[in-house]
């Protein structure tokens, strides 16, 4: 009677543990449990499962990149839209039967893009100036400390786009900057291996690296991403071969790019330099036309600043010449939009081969390690029916009589 006990405590033991594998294969999905109940497959799955986690990790990243791209999208439509809204007030201004009030009304309209466009300069997602270029954590834009006097708003961030992850070891540009939208080119080496620009310009290459005139105004410096100039065995720069100070604002032309022998072969090699400048500067003349006034423009603190009154011939002149910067504007902004669509494409094309990898490892998970559940579902059901007859036989046996037992 004891040894039948033993034996009925064993089986009840035996399935206990086929109870809390079925539970345990059940709740997961999983078939194994621990490494060693096959060394092998749980491999084989571990594997399959780093891959999956990582490969998530990048798909938040192209839905947040995507994301900020189509804010970026919608946001320079706008742009577009605004700019264009300002050539035709500039095109009702240039009619002859505009009255001053009514050019004071216009520029008030005028003003209230320019706000707008500000706004959308620095829009922001999550924390980040989409625009800013690769330091997200500072406004592109912002208005100068005397822009109640000057109108200036000055470009903070810089035209280095950031690189995210689209695959194992693949990074991909993302967005554009403000640089490419709210400023067009007044100069380029693509025409004759020189560029011209003012100081109140920017001045990058196609890398997207700055160029600085320096202190002296002999040369123009390349700067590094974070802001340093490049110094040491690292220095690069042009050689100002001549400045003109006749129109106001000096305009300094660098020496060939491609006969200097102060920057680096691999850099001179496709170097394109390209002057831009910056459409709110032109904003700010525009609405000084409109009120009646002149725009003080050169290299001091003045720049920026009404000068004296005007007549209506050289305001028009003004609007009439600031009209064609407006359209060199959108059509910079156009080009920059169009980019954008590109990057954007590429994202999203990503973004699908992400998503069906994850599909793909989600299946491999399921071959290696998955569950049958309709097997474990007729398991249990066994398992159910065993207990029973086991547990039925011991309370049975627990009667301790010979007569009951053999009922």
């Amino acid at each position: 009677m004891i040894d039948l006990s033993n034996q009925m405590i064993y089986r009840i033991g035996n399935l206990d543990v086929q109870n809390e594998r079925i539970s345990y294969q059940m709740s997961t999905g999983k078939i194994i449990q621990n490494g060693s109940d096959d060394s092998v497959v749980y491999g084989r799955y571990v594997n399959i499962e780093n891959k999956l986690r990582d490969t998530e990790g990048l798909k938040i990243q192209l839905d947040k990149t995507v994301a900020q791209n189509q804010v970026s999208d919608k946001a320079i439509s706008e742009v577009k839209l605004t700019l264009d809204s300002m050539k035709q007030d500039l095109l009702k201004a240039l009619n002859s039967g505009m009255t001053r009030s009514d050019r004071l009304a216009v520029a008030t309209n005028i003003e209230g893009m320019e706000e707008n466009l500000l706004r959308i300069s620095n829009t922001q997602i999550d924390g980040e100036y989409i625009f800013a270029g690769s330091n997200t954590t500072i406004a592109p834009y912002s208005q100068d400390a005397n822009y109640v006097v000057n109108g200036q708003i000055n470009f903070n961030g810089n035209s280095h786009l950031r690189d995210i992850a689209v695959d194992s070891n693949v990074y991909r540009e993302r967005g554009v900057t403000a640089s490419d939208i709210f400023m067009y080119s007044s100069d380029t080496t693509a025409v004759d291996n020189q560029v011209t620009f003012t100081e109140q310009e920017m001045v990058i290459d196609q890398n997207g690296y700055t160029w600085k005139l320096n202190s002296a105004k002999t040369k123009l410096e390349k700067y590094n991403e974070d802001g340093t100039v490049t110094s040491g065995v690292n220095a690069e720069y042009l050689e100002i071969a001549s400045a003109d100070s006749s129109s106001g604002q000096t305009k300094y032309t660098t020496v060939d790019v491609t006969a200097s022998n102060t920057i680096k072969d691999n850099t001179k090699s496709g170097l394109i330099l390209d002057a831009r400048h910056n459409i709110f500067d032109d904003i700010n003349v525009i609405v000084n036309a409109l009120k009646g006034y002149g725009t003080t423009i050169d290299d001091t603190a003045n720049n920026g600043k009404q000068s004296g009154v005007i007549g209506d011939v050289e305001v028009r002149d003004i609007l009439s010449n600031y009209l064609g910067k407006v359209d060199e504007q959108y059509s910079a902004t156009n080009i920059g939009h169009a980019e954008l669509g590109g990057r954007n494409k590429v994202f999203e094309t990503y973004l699908e081969s992400i998503t069906a990898k994850i599909t793909h490892y989600n299946i491999l998970m399921q071959d290696t390690n998955g569950a049958d559940l309709a097997k474990l579902a007729m398991e249990s059901k066994a398992l159910e029916m065993t207990y029973s007859a086991l547990f039925s036989t011991v309370s049975k046996m627990s009667q301790m009589s010979l007569v009951n037992f053999l009922k």
